[in-house]
């Protein structure tokens, strides 16, 4: 009964399909797919979707197939307008994450969708003994896919030498010092599959991987109803097959190829940084890092949480102060750096960003780091724009205190300051975390005099810091080259294998359970 009912939905399914695909026509520009298996089993699946829609509009939905039920959404959004998607979970065969769109995706615009789930694939390898493995599937759809990629890490330790898979990759190379490969197609049929098996030793897991389920409906004597149902599903199938080539056909007629680029990063620019950690980010670019900024920034962060006090600049001495304000991770280490008489410890501040460096490294996994650092610095240049557009002197001093940590981001920060707030009214004083040299009166000053005081106690602060920090500072350089340079690129082949984990669990895992995408 159970098994005439899924027939049953399934024809339902398509014909609604059919009855969409008179007024929907889309195609997969883009679907490119990060899985990144950990120590412990699990695997976090990213996939970077973009749909354009050819005639019609995705108002309701877009599918995404999972392999499996055991699977879990972490986050989902539109890249083109940073809105968080609202999401459906089907845990029930088909399974898939249904997306909601923020708004309509009408004929002639496209949306990329950004989803990120953590789910198990992984089980023994019965062929290999002693391996592990997995069957994947990257979710297909009834439409063309334009470009297809699919880059696959492995857990840490494993050797190129070690992994078996099939069919045979792209590439092979080395992303946080960890084993990945990577697989492309180009213009995919309606419903085509890349089905990738790849099989690796067992021992590079914290746990042991269960045995392959067993296949599931084998032996079953197919009944005349289950027969009548195959055969309608079979007319239908006919019927939706006439329907979708003929709108493949006349959508094809409109399609415009862009010629293919080289990109392994799948999630395009990295969000969510910090001011520090996006500075970090680009200074790394550099020749000369100027890790001196990124202090300063995490030195007036805490100023203006009123977590320390700077007692003078000239030396720089800060006092610190109990405050319920919550503090981040570079902020609280920041405060273990100040001695008993208000000084910097200098291996101390080399080991904050050194720290911030391994979180940078952790969140930049699979992003582009290109455009991440375009993003930011973007964001940069409306922080100063938001300064620059203010009305009044007050806005304008209320706008670079809200600002500051993304305004001394911008390389020419001193001057561009002085520049910009220029208004010779007086204005009120400062806010309190700008250290100046105690004046004899109480009367306000002109907001220009205030931009001097505030870019100059900003460069005082920096180059001491840069003073605390010269010995450390190569040191912290090295340590960061060595761990952002590209490993040298392995010269073995690739060993095509049938892996049996992936031939033995592909009837319950992937074949028979990873389910298409779709869109209405």
């Amino acid at each position: 009964m159970k098994k005439n009912l899924l027939l049953l939905i399934l024809a339902l399914t398509i014909l609604t399909s059919i009855v969409q695909a008179q007024d929907l026509v889309y195609v997969i520009e883009r679907e490119h797919v990060n899985l990144i298996i950990e120590q412990d089993g699990t695997c976090l699946l990213t996939y970077n979707l973009t749909v354009r829609v050819e005639q019609g509009a995705i108002r309701r939905f877009v599918d995404i197939g999972m392999p499996n039920p055991d699977f879990q959404v972490v986050e989902a959004y539109e890249v083109e307008t940073g809105a968080q998607v609202a999401w459906e979970e089907y845990h029930d065969y088909p399974y898939k994450v249904r997306l909601r769109p923020s708004q309509p995706i009408n004929a002639g615009e496209k949306r990329t969708f950004i989803l990120t789930v953590t789910t198990r694939l992984l089980y023994k390898d019965e062929t290999n003994p002693g391996n592990a493995g997995l069957m994947f599937i990257p979710s297909w759809f009834p439409v063309t896919v334009e470009d297809l990629r699919l880059l696959v890490v492995l857990p840490p330790g494993v050797e190129p030498s070690e992994v078996k898979n099939q069919p045979d990759y792209q590439n092979i190379l080395e992303i946080d010092g960890r084993v990945a490969l990577y697989w492309e197609r180009k213009n995919m049929a309606p419903d085509e599959k890349l089905t990738v098996g790849i099989s690796f030793p067992q021992k590079y897991l914290t746990i042991e991987p269960p045995s392959p389920p067993p296949s599931t409906g084998e032996g079953e004597e197919l009944t005349w109803e289950d027969i009548l149902i195959l055969c309608s599903i079979g007319i239908i199938f006919l019927i939706a097959i006439i329907v979708i080539a003929t709108r493949i056909i006349a959508a094809a007629r409109k399609i415009i190829y862009e010629p293919p680029e080289i990109l392994i990063e799948a999630l395009g620019p990295r969000k969510g940084l910090t001011a520090p950690e996006a500075a970090l980010l680009i200074e790394e670019e550099k020749k000369k890092p100027d890790y001196s900024k990124i202090l300063t920034m995490i030195l007036y962060s805490l100023a203006r949480k009123g977590a320390i006090r700077i007692t003078n600049l000239e030396p720089l001495r800060i006092e610190k102060l109990s405050t319920t304000t919550r503090l981040r991770y570079y902020e609280k280490k920041f405060l273990n750096c100040i001695k008993n008489d208000g000084a910097l410890n200098p291996d101390c501040l080399a080991s904050v960003i050194l720290t911030i460096h391994r979180t940078l490294k952790r969140k930049m996994r699979g992003y582009n780091r290109k455009q991440t650092i375009q993003y930011y610095q973007k964001i940069v240049e409306r922080a100063w724009q938001q300064v620059q557009q203010a009305e009044t002197p007050e806005l304008k001093l209320a706008t670079t205190d809200q600002n500051m940590e993304w305004l001394i981001l911008h390389p020419q920060y001193p001057t561009r300051i002085r520049t910009i707030l220029v208004d010779p009214t007086p204005t009120p004083p400062p806010p309190t975390w700008v250290y100046l040299t105690p004046r004899t009166t109480a009367e306000p000053v002109p907001i220009t005099q205030l931009a001097d005081q505030i870019a100059t106690t900003i460069e005082k602060t920096a180059a001491n810091l840069a003073t605390t920090i010269e010995k450390t500072a190569q040191q912290i350089t090295s340590t960061i080259e060595r761990d952002n340079a590209p490993p040298p690129r392995p010269t073995i082949t690739s060993t095509c294998a049938c892996v049996s984990c992936a031939c033995a669990c592909a009837c319950v895992s992937c074949a028979c359970a990873c389910a298409s995408g779709g869109a209405g």
